[in-house]
């Protein structure tokens, strides 16, 4: 586990390095990068609130970075729709540009990971997902829209021969397909939760 953690580490490292280096040549932070990403993604006004939680940020650097790229007019705040006392933000037209732009930095990461075989990236995302949980459990990680989550996901016990099934888009679905931000993420119950986990851990 400790050469494990090390070479995570290590590519965190990488990951910092180039996120700064794409930031400043595009006149933003990794920060700010990383919020318009999360609008694009969300693809509908998130509060203050919401992107600090979903960022794993302070409110304070929250309201910063917000406040900067609403003054760069890459997003706006408007009331949000369901508390006209509350605001969101969203995208402008600028933003969703930068936005685009913001995406392309981790390709470095793609390239590295295109090097592997099929067989290898399936399980590497299998194992990604299992930590990402792990961590999400233990309250050191947001947690995310994944399929693993989700009330319509129909587990399979061995997916090499039969698929999961995600009932939301009627598609039969194989380990590599399971997503972790999915916009038709509907939250499983808690007893339906442990069902799923405690198939795919099984699984290898």
């Amino acid at each position: 586990s400790g050469r494990v953690t090390h070479s995570l580490l290590r590519l965190g490292t990488a990951m910092r390095s180039q996120a700064w280096e794409w930031a400043e040549s595009v006149g933003l932070t990794p920060t700010q990068g990383e919020i318009l990403m999360l609008l694009m993604q969300r693809k509908a006004p998130l509060r203050l609130g919401e992107i600090a939680r979903e960022t794993a940020l302070t409110a304070a650097t929250t309201s910063d970075a917000v406040s900067t790229l609403e003054a760069k007019g890459l997003i706006e705040k408007r009331r949000a729709l369901d508390d006209g006392r509350a605001l969101a933000v969203r995208l402008t037209a600028r933003g969703r540009t930068a936005a685009k732009r913001a995406q392309q930095w981790p390709e470095f990461l793609n390239s590295a990971v295109g090097k592997l075989a099929d067989d290898e990236q399936a399980v590497f995302y299998r194992t990604l997902l299992k930590m990402i949980r792990h961590l999400e459990v233990q309250g050191d990680m947001p947690a995310h829209r994944m399929c693993m989550t989700c009330c319509h996901l129909v587990t399979s016990k061995n997916p090499k021969k039969t698929p999961h099934r995600c009932t939301a888009f009627g598609q039969d679905i194989g380990d590599i397909n399971l997503r972790l931000d999915c916009e038709r993420h509907e939250l499983a119950d808690l007893p339906t939760q442990k069902k799923i986990w405690k198939i795919f851990a099984q699984q290898t």
